[in-house]
């Protein structure tokens, strides 16, 4: 869909359809930033910048229908429409708080630490300590920046010390309380 380093020159709609935006290194390291779906915006904080590229490799994960608005029409649009200028403020300012949250999670604490707190992140949003994993072993490696086996051998350490229990594509929490203080811990 667009490669990091192009020039971002219009506003990018996902209609339908998900893409996966991935970051890469000069060595090759890939860490998966964000998966988006209909009705997301590509970048959109990228648009006015001065220095307007793509910060990641944006790669269609499913058939995908994109509505492309130029930078001069969008603005016009944004002139024009006073709601549609501060829901656009608003999302850009959303997603720099996920992206500096994002940060935050790859920089500090240990992979146990990340996880837990992945953890803990999907079981909230199942309302249940006990929740399906849909994204393989290797999808969450690359969203934490870590090879599969250091994240295999984590999760493992995690179930043996009885603080969850997987069970295929679930993951059961079996000791909330500390899977809660692992989660803040920043030791690397």
């Amino acid at each position: 869909m667009a490669l990091q380093g192009n020039r971002c020159k219009a506003l990018m709609i996902i209609l339908e359809g998900t893409v996966r935006c991935d970051m890469t290194d000069s060595s090759g390291k890939i860490v998966t930033i964000s998966n988006l779906e209909a009705s997301d915006i590509l970048a959109p904080a990228f648009l006015y910048a001065d220095r307007n590229y793509f910060p990641v490799n944006i790669t269609a994960t499913s058939e995908l229908t994109i509505l492309s608005v130029g930078r001069e029409n969008f603005s016009h649009l944004l002139q024009q429409n006073l709601t549609l200028l501060n829901n656009y403020l608003r999302m850009v300012s959303n997603h720099t708080q996920f992206l500096s949250a994002k940060i935050r999670f790859l920089q500090f604490g240990t992979m146990k630490s990340k996880l837990a707190a992945y953890f803990l992140e999907r079981s909230t949003a199942a309302n249940s300590l006990t929740f399906s994993m849909h994204e393989s072993q290797q999808a969450l490696a690359d969203m934490f920046g870590v090879t599969r086996p250091a994240l295999a051998r984590t999760i493992g350490e995690m179930n043996d010390l009885g603080i969850i229990q997987v069970l295929k594509k679930q993951i059961v929490i079996t000791d909330l309380a500390t899977l809660k203080r692992i989660c803040t811990q920043t030791d690397v």
